[in-house]
């Protein structure tokens, strides 16, 4: 499905001489860009220190506010159709001989263990639940007391997830205006955020919309000297998910810009220069910043050491065989996927095509974006490749939202980004469709 574009900017990128201003690019804020004839890719190098970016203007913001609220509309517009034909395929079984098509709707699979745990607490939803970190199920228990809200936590956590995933590309778009992102790259951004194949599980009841909130949070604050903001979702990270303990490698990465090391001089300077690093007070901000997602997830681990005797349950139930698994080699576990493509096992084999194009993306994001980008996606991908059990990984590198910004980049010629809209469009269609008959674990 192409995006409904009305005057939204041209998705190639505008043909205009930078050479005056190679800090004005379409890429991010710590590189300077050319762009060649017939939307060739811009080149990525060292940016000026002291460049100013344009303020963004109220069109602007407007424009992409109105591709955002679209693209979101859009992404639940195709994920309503997979459900809606979930339903009729299975209401049509019924006549048939055999037993009724099993299906599950926007509350199956995890999003029902989130919505049991806000409901009954992890006491009451069993010992297994404890692999879901407390975040969501803490925010749908709170609002779920609202007056009116009561007796509806699914709705409630529907409502919450939803608005979350709006936020995620409302904070995109302002990451992206801060590195540095022209118009057309950050509209791509907004479309493909929203219509990625994995993205419907940002209209299931599951937790990544609201764990995006916070990386993308984590990033800004830690990009534009705000430290503040990136300690406080941090911590927020740190209690979303098991994989936002991670967030604390960007951040220490952005929090050495700066500093007067030989290694932390390598890194170049911020997008924003902020204060100068060398009074005690700011580097106790950073250093804040950079623990507030292991402290996260420390609160979660002690809270279930003191209740249940088992503080690293939260992680160490995911090494079962049935879930992300023991450790494993990767290349090992790459391969037993593709052979399942081939033994009935269709689940496992589409992994295998995202964990490849991951590798490949990695590849362009080390070249093309700041180092901490890369490396928090390395450590992402790592986790997901040593792992037995590739159930959900394209949901997990989804989470590592970088990979988007890549997409943008390589995608800027008109008839590209057309053809990966609509295959992005009929995957999602696919996934959610398998997911909702449980023949695919999103």
């Amino acid at each position: 499905m192409t995006a409904a574009r009305g005057t939204s900017p041209h998705p190639d990128p505008p043909a205009r001489d930078r050479a005056a201003d190679p800090g004005r690019a379409g890429l991010p804020a710590g590189t300077s860009t050319s762009t060649g004839t017939g939307g060739s890719p811009p080149r990525v190098g060292p940016r000026r220190a002291g460049t100013r970016r344009r303020p963004s203007t109220w069109r602007a913001d407007r424009w992409r506010l109105r591709d955002v609220v679209l693209a979101w509309l859009a992404a639940r517009l195709v994920v309503g159709a997979a459900l809606a034909m979930t339903t009729f395929i299975a209401d049509q079984s019924v006549t048939g001989q055999g037993p009724r098509l099993r299906t599950t709707g926007l509350l199956g699979w995890d999003a029902g263990w989130y919505r049991t745990i806000a409901e009954v607490g992890y006491s009451g939803a069993g010992a297994d639940s404890r692999r879901f970190f407390p975040l969501l199920p803490m925010l749908v228990r709170v609002l779920d007391h609202v007056p009116g809200a009561g007796g509806h936590a699914g709705i409630v956590l529907l409502a919450i997830v939803n608005v979350a995933a709006l936020g995620f590309a409302l904070l995109l778009v302002q990451l992206a205006t801060l590195e540095g992102f022209d118009e057309a790259t950050t509209y791509r951004l907004i479309w493909l955020a929203a219509l990625a194949p994995p993205a419907f599980v940002l209209v299931m009841g599951y937790a990544e919309a609201l764990a995006g909130v916070l990386a993308v949070a984590v990033l800004l604050g830690a990009r534009s000297r705000r430290w503040e903001l990136a300690a406080c979702a941090g911590l927020l990270g740190g209690l979303c998910r098991p994989l936002g303990v991670l967030l604390a490698v960007p951040v220490a990465v952005e929090a050495a810009r700066g500093l007067p090391w030989p290694l932390a001089r390598r890194l170049g300077p911020a997008p924003t220069p902020g204060r100068a690093p060398g009074g005690a007070a700011q580097i106790a901000r950073r250093l804040v910043a950079v623990v507030a997602p292991l402290v996260g997830a420390a609160l979660y681990v002690l809270w279930s050491s003191h209740t249940y005797g088992d503080g690293f349950a939260p992680f160490t139930i995911q090494r079962d065989a049935a879930r992300h698994g023991s450790t494993a080699n990767p290349l090992s576990v790459l391969w037993h996927a593709a052979r399942g493509t081939f033994s009935g096992q269709l689940g496992t084999g589409l992994h295998v095509p995202w964990l490849l194009l991951a590798v490949v993306g990695l590849v362009v994001m080390a070249r093309r974006l700041p180092v901490s980008y890369p490396l928090w996606c390395a450590l992402v991908l790592a986790a997901v490749l040593t792992g037995s059990n590739l159930d959900s990984a394209e949901r997990y590198l989804y989470g590592a939202f970088p990979f988007l910004f890549v997409a943008a980049l390589v995608t800027a010629r008109r008839e590209v980004l057309t053809a990966v809209l609509v295959a992005c469009t009929a995957a999602m269609t696919l996934y959610a469709t398998l997911a909702f008959t449980l023949a695919y674990v999103p």
